[in-house]
This record gives C-alpha cells, sequence and structure tokens, in this order.
C-alpha cells in the first residue's frame, strides 16, 4: 500500500497486506508485528494507534485506532517467515474528521 488512505479519529478500522507473491512456494508467516510513527499536529502529540495485528499464512492486517484531526501517521507491518525471510510494508493513514 503506497497511497495515503483515510480514516476518522473513532474509527477502528482493518489493512490487509497480502505477501503471497513475496513468499516462496512452502514458506508462511510466522510472526506480524506493527509499528506507528506520526509526527506532531500543531503542537500536539499525534493519537493513530496499532490496536492490534492478526495473520495467517500469506497476509497480515493491521487493525488502526484513535488519531487527530490532520495527523498523518505511518505504520510499519514487519513479518517473519518460517523460513527465516523478514519483510515490511507501510501504510500513511491520514486522520480526517
Amino acid at each position: 500500500m503506497s497511497a495515503i488512505m483515510e480514516k476518522r479519529p473513532d474509527e477502528v478500522l482493518d489493512y490487509v497486506f497480502d505477501f503471497a507473491r513475496w513468499l516462496s512456494t512452502g514458506d508462511a508467516i510466522t510472526i506480524a508485528t506493527a509499528t506507528v510513527t506520526s509526527p506532531p499536529v500543531n503542537g500536539a502529540a499525534g493519537t493513530a494507534a496499532v490496536d492490534h495485528v492478526t495473520f495467517d499464512s500469506l497476509t497480515a492486517t493491521l487493525w488502526a485506532k484513535a488519531g487527530i484531526n490532520g495527523e498523518t501517521a505511518e505504520f510499519v507491518v514487519a513479518i517473519t517467515t518460517a523460513l527465516g525471510r523478514t519483510k515490511e510494508a507501510v501504510l500513511r493513514l491520514r486522520i480526517r474528521n
């Protein structure tokens, strides 16, 4: 996902990252994590946050929550596979009332 997606501050939304084309035959996701960074908005710290992350053998799903109007948060979803590969994907999320 390279586009900037939008959500409202009170929404908790899921974003699916499909790693199937990147994984080799017989490999599977075994760990998925997510972090978020967000610059201040008008002097206030950003509040966008990771609610939780789920995954199966081919996809990782980020659940994002909170945020303040005007904030643009960057979420990084990182996976590790059974064969020891690591991969990151980035989601930029703009918060709008």
